[in-house]
């Protein structure tokens, strides 16, 4: 009688070559089996803690919004605040579990795709065949088709899966590594100016080069709005807005809008008196009625930019003006309403003879580079993403000027004067707003639900740290080559070692922050939205230097000039002074 290795010389012979036995081949199927329902389970586990993520908004805890509904009927309640605060991080240490989740199962998912196609391979291929009939050898090419079509199909469905788990979800919810040791950069490029701003000047939003740091020190540290304590004057605005002051020389720039009126308003920094008013409306293109935004926004948002030559300003509608310091009207035009969700809230910033403007909408993000002296657009650059309602922010790394973008998915190098991409690292997700931080070495870019990103920009620009805990959702950070400070939504402060990502000190507050905070000096001041100013050693240990109320709200980043601060609420400006 023929040897049953004649009849299946492929099968046999290789479990011979092999070692495997029948035990063998079932124990394969049994791994196989595992894998596929454990990466069924992990699929449908990644799904489902993406639709919570998508769909729950761990501040909308019912608990969390009655405390805050008895918080704020009595705000003096020093019991509601710990649970506020308590309650808050909870959901938000859940939050990011259920993103860490998401990351560690894609992992886990490709794995167990891998784990079930080698064992159906090895199945497929070495599983002995009996023939039909003894002493007559079997087709087994059309066998051998179907296991390899039934394979083929099994594995194509599980890889794709895979796929979709590991790229797709991660791309919209990506976070790296919570809690890994951050990698220290120590050295310094060589041929970096150092960064000294103007002491009387503060141009832009944030001031010089919309960095956060003022020039010069001996700031006020004690005031009282409520009192006069060192109010030197207040100023009614006419209209309302929440742009930011800026100087140049001896005058100060604000916007206001109420319905279609748009508004730019010139005032004496010695007296407060408005020296001129220019309109922003009736431009045409202009549409007829104010766009869709978020409530507490408004058209006057966005912060004007001067050069001490032109003064330039845009509105929510699209309106964009430029002035000169006398509050002539150069030019202006509309560049179509910016839709989007909340509205539009970036501000302007000048780079020689040219203004740059982010421009972010639902269906369009560019970086356009205007003439000062005439309007022309210069340029255009497309930039890839969803929208962000951050600011621009320029720096110099290596010899070379930078406009850095925090953008959504992107954090973006620009060219500043023509609008060149020079290189861009996708690490944010969510509704990005507060703008970039950056010292001599690294950019500094967060926003709240994602994390905080150190990154060394240019050619091959990469992630150096990253840290989740303390994640502003409006406010924008201010770093030294040393420390980074941040302030965030829910009264935490912050101080980080800018170079290594080490949290040196923390502070948490009953108060809101939606300004950002501005080194000046030896100080850096962090405003409330009560207005309260907390004025904090910039140094890695915590010390409270003084705390200064305005006596009214405000959201409005304030600015420095020749000792003096100035402070904008919703219809004032306040200037503070002790001399």
């Amino acid at each position: 009688m023929a040897d049953v290795s004649d009849f299946a010389p492929y099968n046999l012979k290789s479990l011979k070559r092999m070692n495997l036995s029948e035990k063998d081949i079932r124990t394969l199927r049994s791994i196989s089996t595992i894998a596929i329902v454990f990466t069924m389970i992990v699929a449908l586990t990644m799904i489902f803690s993406l639709v919570q993520l998508k769909l729950i908004n761990p501040l909308e805890n019912p608990v969390l919004l009655e405390i805050k509904e008895q918080y704020d009927r009595d705000p003096t309640n020093n019991k509601y605040a710990e649970q506020i605060r308590a309650i808050d991080l909870m959901a938000r240490k859940a939050y990011f579990s259920s993103r860490w989740q998401i990351e560690t199962g894609s992992y886990l998912l490709l794995a167990g795709a891998i784990v079930f196609i080698i064992c159906q391979r090895l199945i497929s291929a070495y599983e002995k065949t009996l023939p039909v009939e003894p002493g007559v050898k079997p087709d087994l090419s059309a066998r051998k088709r179907r296991i390899m079509n039934s394979l083929l199909t099994g594995a194509s469905v599980i890889f794709i899966t895979a796929v979709i788990a590991s790229f797709g979800l991660r791309k919209n919810l990506s976070i790296r590594n919570i809690d890994r040791k951050p990698k220290i950069v120590r050295e310094k490029k060589a041929g970096t100016e150092p960064f000294i701003p103007d002491i009387t000047n503060y141009p832009f939003f944030r001031g010089q080069d919309s960095r956060g740091i003022a020039g010069g020190s001996g700031y006020p540290l004690k005031w009282n709005g409520t009192e006069g304590v060192n109010v030197k004057w207040k100023t009614e605005i006419p209209k309302e807005g929440k742009s930011s002051p800026v100087i140049w020389g001896d005058k100060i720039f604000v916007t206001g809008a109420e319905g279609l009126q748009c508004e730019i308003y010139c005032m004496d920094k010695n007296s407060g008196d408005i020296i001129w008013t220019a309109s922003g409306s009736d431009i045409p293109g202009e549409p007829e009625e104010p766009p869709q935004m978020d409530m507490e926004s408004g058209m006057a948002v966005s912060t004007v930019a001067t050069n001490g030559r032109e003064v330039c300003a845009i509105f929510a509608n699209g309106n964009l003006v430029c002035t000169d310091m006398d509050g002539r009207i150069k030019w202006s035009k509309n560049i179509g309403v910016p839709e989007n969700i909340y509205g539009y809230s970036s501000s302007l910033i000048i780079y020689n003879n040219t203004l740059l403007l982010q421009y972010d909408d639902d269906n369009r993000l560019s970086l356009m580079g205007f003439d000062t002296g005439t309007g022309e657009l210069k340029w255009e650059t497309m930039r890839k993403g969803r929208p962000s309602w951050a600011s621009p922010v320029l720096g110099n790394f290596n010899g070379s000027p930078h406009l850095v973008i925090n953008g959504n998915p992107y954090v973006t190098g620009f060219d500043p004067e023509t609008g060149k991409e020079l290189w861009a690292v996708e690490c944010m997700t969510g509704d990005v707003a507060p703008s970039v931080a950056l010292n001599s070495t690294l950019v500094y870019a967060v926003t709240d639900y994602s994390r905080l990103a150190a990154i060394r920009p240019g050619p091959g620009a990469s992630i150096v740290w990253e840290d989740n805990y303390f994640t502003p959702d409006v406010s924008s950070p201010v770093a030294t080559d040393e420390l980074l400070f941040l302030s965030t939504g829910n009264g935490d402060v912050a101080c980080y070692n800018a170079q290594t990502g080490d949290t040196l000190w923390t502070r948490w507050y009953t108060e809101q922050f939606y300004a950002s905070p501005v080194i000046a000096g030896e100080m850096v001041y962090f405003l409330d939205r009560s207005g309260m100013m907390r004025i904090v050693r910039a140094a890695s240990e915590y010390e409270l230097v003084a705390e200064s109320p305005l006596g009214e709200p405000t959201d409005c980043t304030p600015a420095f000039s020749d000792k003096e601060i100035f402070i904008r609420t919703t219809d004032k400006l306040y200037c503070i002074s002790e001399n």
